[in-house]
């Protein structure tokens, strides 16, 4: 069963976030069930969806509206997609990104836009499973401390 995350889930919710940050460069102590009830299951921003298989949790989707001009059309970007290890390829991947299209297409919107990490065979594959076309796009983050410079300056 796919649906929307509620307060309850958050302890779980952060487990599987970190579980998925765990790689190195990440921040997975970050992560805390009142900082994930808070700012994500709280903000109504963002569209945070739950696979639960006989009462637990085994999966998540997070997403947040998009524009994109090149389509000139409002749709999701789907951020975050995990399926617990023991619970893959039983199509609860499919399922979440299929809730999120379906949540983009009541919204009026057309499209879901997401990324995968360079090098992540798994996740890749699963992608191209869904007839998802690849972007040819480099992504780019700014954080941290040049963020706050950037941030800081002031128009002359």
């Amino acid at each position: 069963m796919i649906r929307p995350a509620t307060v309850a889930d958050a302890a779980a919710l952060a487990a599987m976030l970190r579980a998925i940050n765990d790689e190195p460069g990440l921040r997975p102590d970050l992560i805390s069930t009142a900082s994930v009830a808070r700012d994500l299951i709280g903000d109504p921003r963002a569209l945070v969806l739950l696979a639960v298989q006989a009462g637990e949790a085994v999966g998540f989707a997070t997403a947040h509206p998009h524009y994109d001009s090149g389509h000139s059309r409002w749709g999701m970007f789907l951020n975050d997609l995990y399926v617990a290890p023991g619970a893959r390829r039983r199509g609860i991947g499919r399922a979440l990104v299929g809730a999120v299209a379906a949540a983009a297409r009541r919204d009026g919107g057309r499209f879901v836009w997401w990324n995968a990490d360079a090098g992540d065979d798994l996740a890749l594959g699963f992608h191209a499973t869904l007839g998802a076309e690849e972007a040819m796009v480099t992504d780019f983050l700014l954080a941290g401390e040049t963020f706050d410079r950037l941030a800081g300056e002031s128009l002359p």
